[in-house]
Order: structure tokens, then C-alpha cells, then sequence
């Protein structure tokens, strides 16, 4: 089960990091310009989509989680890797279903950009699950390459 670990570490940093910085209770720069501790409450989706749609988000998270964790099933005779890429996508929907339930807004705090440039707000779990989704598929992508002709 090489993806449950990953998954576990990812919630346990997320809600971790959440409530170390929420206690905190202040804004502040990490790199000047850069990188900014930005506290924000999320009751939406990514990039603040489906503001308001707490219930409709739960429902999803707990139906997305279900399928990964049978995937995980699926997959255990695939790499290592591939295993904990998909650990680290089921801990980021786990971690910010976490917050969708109680207190029943994500908690994002990681700005990043240059200057007025600024990325939307995001924690862990959302670094978890794009970091996961992407490594995911470019290990499924050389894959395929190395098997071609």
C-alpha cells in the first residue's frame, strides 16, 4: 500500500501547517515581493471557484478520494512511485476535505508572484495534489515513450 504513507504525511503537514500559521494570525513576507504568508479563508474550489458550494464540494472530495483509493487498488503492481504520486493526490483531497467539514472553509496561506503578479492563495494539500497529479503523468508519459519503437 505505498500510497497510503505518502497520503498520511501530506494531511499531517497540511492541517499542521494550517494551524501553525492561522495561530499566528498575521500576514507577513517570507522573500520580499515573493513569497508571503497570505491568511485566507476558501469556502469554494481552486482559485476560489463555487464559492458557497460546501456541500457540493464535501460530496466530490469524499467520491474523488473513494476512486482514488481504488485506483490504489488497481495499481499494485505499478512503480513506487506512480503509488505514492497517487498517496500524495488522495492526502491533498483529504487535507482540504478536512477544512471543508470543520471548520468548513480551506484554509490557504502560500502567496506567491513578483510584485503585483500574484498566484491565487494555496496550502499543502493543493501543492500535494498538483505536484502528484503532474509527476503522475509525466511518469505514465515516459512510459509510453520508452515503449514505442
Amino acid at each position: 500500500m505505498g500510497f497510503l504513507l505518502p497520503a498520511l504525511i501530506v494531511v499531517l503537514l497540511d492541517q499542521v501547517s494550517k494551524q501553525f500559521f492561522w495561530a499566528l494570525g498575521k500576514n507577513f513576507d517570507v522573500i520580499d515581493g515573493v513569497l508571503r504568508i497570505t491568511l485566507v479563508r476558501n469556502a469554494g474550489a481552486a482559485f476560489g471557484m463555487l464559492q458557497g458550494g460546501r456541500v457540493f464540494l464535501i460530496i466530490s472530495s469524499v467520491i474523488a478520494s473513494i476512486f482514488i483509493i481504488f485506483l490504489a487498488q488497481r495499481m499494485r503492481g505499478e512503480s513506487l512511485a506512480k503509488r505514492v504520486f497517487l498517496g500524495m493526490i488522495l492526502g491533498g483531497a483529504l487535507g482540504n476535505l478536512i477544512d471543508r467539514i470543520y471548520p468548513g472553509h480551506v484554509i490557504d496561506f502560500i502567496d506567491m508572484g513578483l510584485g503585483s503578479h500574484r498566484w491565487p492563495v494555496y496550502n499543502f494539500a493543493d501543492t500535494a495534489v498538483t505536484l502528484g497529479g503532474i509527476l503522475l503523468i509525466i511518469t505514465y508519459s515516459l512510459r509510453r515513450e520508452s515503449k514505442r519503437p
